[in-house]
């Protein structure tokens, strides 16, 4: 009686490692998918904190019911237990009793020539 091949039962070596390969390929994506989303999740807090910070300096400009100077105003406000840098340029319009503010915001530190973290811009109506 001749010997008769038995039917293997497993995978061979070379399917096996053709399917770490894959496995390895598509973990690779997931973990990048993953860090951009952190990334992105971090960056929107930062410019709803920052819009917020530059939310309430508009919103304290018009409770004075002050007439700000044309100009550049600088300062800064804690939010979430980090300091904010902010720079409120008024802007003189066509319209004699109306000003145009812009506030722009950065994270404390960072660099100002860099573009800010956010920038809002609000009219104030003469008091």
């Amino acid at each position: 009686m001749p010997n008769k091949p038995t039917k293997s039962k497993g995978f061979t070596l070379l399917e096996v490692m053709v399917a770490l390969f894959v496995v390895a390929i598509a973990l690779g994506g997931v973990i990048k998918v993953m860090g951009t989303a952190a990334r992105n999740s971090s960056r929107l807090s930062d410019r709803t904190f920052a819009q917020w910070v530059a939310l309430n300096e508009l919103a304290e400009l018009r409770i004075k019911k002050s007439w700000p100077k044309l100009g550049e105003v600088k300062g800064d406000q804690e939010m979430v237990d980090r300091k904010w840098d902010w720079v409120q340029k008024t802007i003189k319009t066509e319209d004699a009793n109306i000003k145009r503010v812009e506030l722009s915001v950065w994270s404390l530190g960072s660099d100002k020539n860099a573009d800010p973290v956010v920038t809002v811009v609000g009219f104030l109506a003469k008091p």
